[in-house]
């Protein structure tokens, strides 16, 4: 495997085909694009938009035309090229990256970006246009726009332009950190960011128009409202099911490049395993998998022939200090409360927002697992009234799991000792034991309302077994781990970086207390141990020999009963 280079975190398409890189054929997405004159499009970080961006300029740049086989030959759109096909100037801006710390700074550094971006735009087409200074984004814009629109009459240019924007919205992140009146103010009418937006809307709306085309992705719709009130002939295709997949990459494009590095079904099966469950679509069940963490794992095995120690880069696990901001925003004792029943249930019921509208009250009531879901910490797992929305995936639990742990504990009503946790995964660790562990548990649930006890089941204590379990990097945890004959609750499985001795099989059972006075815990007990009897005739269990095997007997909140098998 020494000759295959993965394209980790590689977003120029050129590099990526001159230099022999895998890449995952996403140019089918062109013609399907082309029904769509102006889109944006969103996905949470690291899931390939900006390569996708840069293929598209590749694929209808005028300059390009040239390289066309040696770019496309073996991909779709190679076979099937579209009319439009090397016949735009593209005008590219990409805003990510802009220091947003500062309030007072990032109108100048928008308008930075867009007079480099349209110098540079001048240069790559040699073009007789000399930009005048300018004060705002948007004059910039007119000054280059007008004069192409003159160049183009004078001298007949055949070609327009493609209007390309990777991350439109990236200036606004700092609305959940700084001044919110300084983002209102910037998209507001008259503000320079909408300003920027609406220059562009007059030259791609009219008759003589010389934008022909224009195409934007982000992250989330916070600035999308204002932004096509200044832009309203944009359309958001981000849920249409045709493009679900167009960043991402599907299972069988995973099986394809696990097939392609020469790596086993094993790979493969451990790879979904952590990071499958994505769907951004209420349409179609179709899931898509992180990009750069798809790329990340397979590049460990391809360098190194095993999995890596960090199940997430450090680009992605930084991204977990956000979801205090966002439950802090609007309503945080609300936001509290929906962290714990997505911890408890294991998943929350509730309608996605489609565009914020900026305003003083920048967010609705009911917009915090909104701001999850675009940013990928949550996803749809079902449909019914309203979404159903979960964590994603194993790799998602263990890496968010403590920041909401953490955020909860912050609230008087809820009791969470995070050292009484970590005691729990030490005990166990080292001695076998899940006594504390529990004992954690215990005081977690005792200060939970009446409504959950009332609605309390064992999916419930199943899922918060998993989340506590999922604090330590030490242990991966599986809930309804299939086995040769059914599913056991829990597994807790030694990670790669673990130094402790026990691993542990978990049969959780749970009585509310005028259950429990009904039904004979003995027999509840030998249910459970026989469960467990099947389930240990797994062979994957059979060279593990410090597997501890547990049935868990709850009745109410208060009263437990440990068994080893």
């Amino acid at each position: 495997m020494e000759n295959i280079k993965m394209p980790y975190d590689e977003s120029d398409f050129k590099t990526l085909r001159n230099e022999g890189y895998m890449y995952v054929d996403k140019t089918m997405y062109i013609e399907k694009l082309e029904d769509y004159t102006y889109a944006t499009y969103l996905r949470p970080r690291k899931f390939g938009k900006s390569l996708f961006v840069n293929m598209l300029m590749c694929y209808y740049d005028i300059n390009t035309k040239y390289e066309f086989e040696k770019l496309f030959k073996g991909l779709y759109i190679y076979d099937n090229p579209t009319e439009k096909k090397n016949n735009y100037y593209i005008l590219s801006f990409n805003f990510s990256g802009m220091d947003i710390s500062d309030t007072k700074e990032i109108k100048k550094g928008f308008n930075e970006r867009v007079y480099t971006s349209c110098k540079e735009f001048i240069a790559k087409y040699d073009l007789d246009i000399k930009l005048e200074e300018k004060t705002s984004a948007s004059m910039i814009l007119l000054d280059l726009l007008s004069k192409f629109q003159n160049l183009k009459r004078n001298l007949k240019l055949g070609n327009k332009i493609y209007v390309i924007i990777d991350e439109y919205d990236y200036l606004i992140n700092g609305i959940f950190d700084g001044d919110i009146s300084c983002y209102i103010k910037s998209l507001e009418q008259g503000g320079f960011v909408r300003a920027f937006y609406e220059i562009i809307k007059e030259y791609a709306g009219c008759a003589d128009s010389v934008i022909d085309r224009f195409f934007a992705t982000g992250v989330t719709p916070i600035a999308l409202d204002s932004l096509t009130s200044g832009f309203n002939i944009a359309t958001n295709i981000s849920s249409y099911p045709q493009f679900v997949s167009m960043c991402g990459v599907t299972k069988e494009e995973v099986k394809e490049l696990v097939k392609q590095t020469g790596l086993n079904s094993k790979v493969y099966e451990e790879l979904m395993k952590k990071y499958d469950g994505y769907r951004f679509s209420q349409s179609t069940d179709l899931h898509t998998l992180n990009t750069t963490l798809v790329m990340y794992y397979l590049k460990s095995y391809v360098e190194f022939n095993k999995a890596p120690i960090d199940l997430v880069d450090n680009n992605l696990a930084t991204l977990g200090n956000k979801i205090e901001s966002f439950a802090n925003l609007v309503n945080p004792n609300k936001n509290y409360e929906k962290l714990v029943e997505l911890i408890t249930d294991g998943e929350v019921c509730e309608d996605i927002v489609r565009q914020f509208e900026l305003n003083e009250n920048v967010f609705y009531r009911d917009s915090f697992l909104s701001l999850l879901y675009y940013h990928g910490y949550i996803t749809i797992k079902d449909v019914s009234v309203f979404p159903i929305l979960c964590i994603p995936n194993y790799v998602s639990e263990t890496l968010y799991a403590s920041y909401f742990q953490k955020m909860i504990a912050t609230s008087k009503k809820y009791n969470i000792e995070t050292q009484d946790i970590n005691n729990g995964i030490i005990q166990f660790g080292d001695n076998g034991s899940i006594e504390e562990m529990t004992k954690a548990i215990v005081s977690f649930l005792s200060s939970q309302s009446i409504r959950y006890k009332e609605n309390f089941s064992e999916e419930n204590l199943k899922n918060i077994y998993s989340l506590f379990f999922s604090l330590s990097s030490k242990y991966y945890v599986y809930g309804e781990f299939s086995t040769s004959q059914e599913f056991a609750d829990i597994f807790v499985e030694k990670s790669v970086v673990s130094n402790f001795k026990y691993e542990a099989i978990i049969e959780l059972k749970y009585l509310s207390k005028e259950k429990a006075k009904e039904i004979n815990n003995q027999k509840l007990r030998l249910d459970g141990i026989e469960q467990m009897e099947r389930y240990i005739k797994d062979k994957r269990f059979e060279k593990r020999e410090n597997l501890k095997k547990f049935v868990i007997i709850f009745e109410g909140f208060e009263t437990y009963h440990i068994y080893e098998v």
